[in-house]
């Protein structure tokens, strides 16, 4: 009796260690697929080419990690898709913009997931988000900006894009020309340029990569940020909760300011089993502590890793998601003032 007990709960014991092995063995010689919810080029894509890079040398098995673009409603499209036909064996992952999980309480009939059912696996930075326009736009500070209207090209209402300036017009006063249709923040550069808009609220660290002579050349004035700070690259720029007087204000400056905590996320859909979701997460904790990752970013992307690992993601996503309605209702006005 006393043997076949002890057998029994040598089963137990081992049924993780079998789990394991299989995940292990799943990703010999198979494609994972990372689907990018922006266009080809931005921040977004560029920062997911460089975890995909190191994502294969670090996941057992090795496998061809390759990233296919799915832009549209800033992130959403492919965040729908993800969660509700993407095939959910681990094969198959979401890399978004900061503002997807926001989307969920602000877009509901459009955002068609759930956070919560999401296997979140990190995010390897968190941004600085800045409204900035040209030095030559007609207005280029916050005193001007609440006199003579400037254009402000965005993407879809769930992105930062969009939110960043929708939420200065709305709580400072300034007088911006919001200017919607295009794909990502590469685009508005390129519209700045020719000179159908005359600037973007986006993450700083998208300037250091892809103009980083404007930010040397002086040819852009930045007006207020949110998200973390960074005085040697924006010294003298307030923070927008510096420029708002009542409590109910500063609580919706935080809510927005949660896509910058969270960065950009990379997540598998829900019922993908557990220990292939742990193994993912290690592999991805296994990248952000790669030397040599740390080192690419900085040299090929201007930017520094500041990582939200699994678990503690899923924590910061589950808060976010609890935000209290009146909360929600405000933000959701302030984007559908136009």
């Amino acid at each position: 009796m006393l043997g076949h007990s002890l057998v029994g709960l040598l089963a137990l014991l081992l049924l993780p260690l079998a789990a394991w092995s299989q995940a292990n063995d799943f990703y010999a010689g198979r494609t994972v697929t990372i689907l990018v919810g922006s266009s080809p080029g931005g921040i977004t894509d560029s920062s997911a080419r460089e975890i995909a890079r190191f994502l294969e040398r670090h996941i057992p098995g090795e496998p061809t990690v390759i990233v296919k673009n799915m832009p549209g409603g800033g992130s959403v499209t492919m965040t729908n898709y993800l969660y509700r036909s993407a095939p959910k064996d681990g094969t198959f992952l979401g890399y978004a913009l900061p503002a997807i999980v926001t989307a969920q309480l602000l877009e509901p009939r459009r955002a068609r997931y759930d956070g919560r059912e999401v296997n979140w696996i990190g995010s390897a930075f968190r941004t600085t988000n800045v409204l900035s326009v040209a030095s030559s736009a007609p207005a280029t500070t916050l005193e001007e900006l609440r006199q003579e209207s400037v254009a402000i090209g965005v993407t879809g209402r769930g992105s930062p894009i969009y939110q960043m300036p929708a939420l200065a017009r709305s709580l400072l006063g300034l007088q911006l020309n919001i200017i919607a249709g295009y794909e990502g923040g590469n685009d508005i550069t390129l519209a700045m340029e020719r000179g159908e808009v005359h600037g973007q609220g986006t993450a700083l660290e998208f300037w250091q990569m892809s103009r980083p002579q404007w930010l040397e050349s002086g040819r852009l004035a930045h007006l207020v940020y949110i998200g973390v700070g960074d005085p040697q690259r924006l010294p003298g720029v307030p923070h927008m909760k510096e420029l708002v007087s009542t409590d109910e204000d500063r609580r919706l400056v935080e809510f927005f300011e949660t896509s910058a905590t969270f960065g950009f996320p990379l997540f598998a859909p829900p019922s993908v089993p557990q220990e292939r979701i742990a193994l993912l997460r290690q592999a991805f904790a296994d990248v952000v502590a790669d030397a040599n990752f740390v080192e690419s970013v900085r040299t090929t992307m201007k930017m520094e890793i500041t990582p939200t690992l699994g678990e503690s993601l899923a924590q910061l996503i589950d808060e976010a998601i609890d935000t209290p309605e009146p909360i929600v209702t405000r933000a959701r006005a302030v984007l559908e003032a136009d």
